[in-house]
């Protein structure tokens, strides 16, 4: 079987680098290696491909990716015989058609599917000519990507992803919210003049990454609920009821939570003591209950106690999947008068924790001045 790439790539090294060689079935790998040699330095295995059983492949490195900064996702293997890797190419068909008359969006459609992604095709064309690719991903966001050929305006339309290889230009991938014309550059390759195995390897695991953040791809059912959804059906199966709440942002955007009332029949009316259940992401910075599903990695619930008056305190924090905790200890919390006492005793030397006088008199506590509260 040919191994062109692969056997070009093993001739003329690396230089220290990983280079990519993708595969018939849509999987594919890096090589690091330098030239002439018969072993690989090393090896990173996309998303979805495995490794073959065997002393070959014995020598994985899981940190390796983490601090090169290759994709999370990899599998690393150290000193691979160059033969073990002709057979990889082997065993998954061949390497993957990059022939002068080949699409251009054949590659990229084939990866990102062996990778597990949904992709739809033309799913945001602007015209009959144009002919982008949609992947859908979990926290209900998207990708869309598209390519330009090196003649576009010559011979072919601006934006399609059917062009041959050979006038293949470059790639440019952007993230957002479906319809929504506030993006984010995903990748962007114009300009670079990479060679057409470099840049769709780089688009590819560009997508991937962006993936990843999103919690995976969608299912093709759509995504799940939301947040809130989940949140607001966890807690009526106790028999709580909870109001919304948010807070608007400079950006434009805003940050949203469920209330709960102490007093379950006053609802937004109460002025007492009360509990917040929100989902909070630290890596985007963001409070989005209402927005999108908890499928994001680095997603946590989080339930806070406030005691009516401005004063609040974290209660526990458990990942997206441990919704029942926190319902568990709102429920607790309003079943038991107690809690309430301590919880208010608790917030309001928190919020004096800074002041000089005494918080706590004979008769109970005082404030900064040994006034009675």
């Amino acid at each position: 079987m040919i191994t062109a790439r692969l056997d070009r790539l093993i001739a003329e090294g690396t230089d220290r680098i990983f280079r990519p060689v993708l595969l018939a079935d849509g999987h594919a790998f890096s090589v690091n290696i330098k030239a002439g040699e018969d072993r690989a330095a090393a090896v990173a295995l996309w998303p979805g491909l495995e490794a073959p059983e065997g002393e070959d492949w014995e020598n994985e490195d899981s940190w390796e990716s983490f601090l090169t900064g290759g994709n999370a996702d990899d599998s690393q293997f150290l000193d691979v015989p160059v033969q073990a890797l002709r057979d990889l190419v082997e065993q998954h068909g061949g390497e993957a058609p990059t022939a002068p008359d080949d699409p251009a969006g054949t590659a990229p459609l084939a990866m990102l599917r062996a990778a597990g992604l949904r992709c739809v095709e033309d799913g945001y064309s602007l015209s009959a000519d144009w002919h982008r690719v949609r992947v859908p991903l979990a926290d209900g966001t998207e990708v869309v990507f598209e390519g330009f050929s090196a003649r576009s305006h010559e011979v072919f339309p601006d934006v399609t992803t059917r062009y041959p290889i050979r006038e293949h230009g470059y790639w440019t991938a952007s993230w957002g919210e479906p319809g929504s014309n506030a993006r984010t550059t995903v990748y962007h390759s114009a300009g670079q003049r990479r060679p057409y195995v470099e840049d769709t390897a780089a688009l590819v695991g560009s997508i991937m990454e962006q993936a990843r953040r999103s919690g995976g791809s969608a299912p093709e059912g759509g995504v799940g609920e939301s947040a809130e959804q989940l949140a607001r059906k966890a807690l009526a199966e106790w028999g709580i009821t909870a109001h919304f709440d948010d807070e608007p942002l400079l950006d434009g955007g805003r940050n949203t939570w469920l209330v709960i009332p102490r007093d379950q029949g006053a609802g937004k009316t109460s002025a007492g003591p009360y509990m917040v259940l929100a989902l909070y992401n630290e890596d985007d910075d963001e409070w989005p209950m209402d927005q999108r599903p908890p499928v994001r990695p680095g997603d946590e619930w989080r339930v806070e106690v406030g005691d009516g008056n401005g004063v609040e305190k974290g209660l526990m924090e458990r990942p997206a999947d441990r919704l029942a905790d926190c319902v568990e200890v709102i429920a607790n919390w309003l079943t038991d008068p107690q809690a309430s006492a301590d919880d208010e005793d608790d917030d309001h030397e928190a919020a004096h924790a800074e002041c000089i006088q005494p918080h706590r008199s004979a008769d109970g506590y005082v404030d900064c001045d040994g006034r009675p509260l």
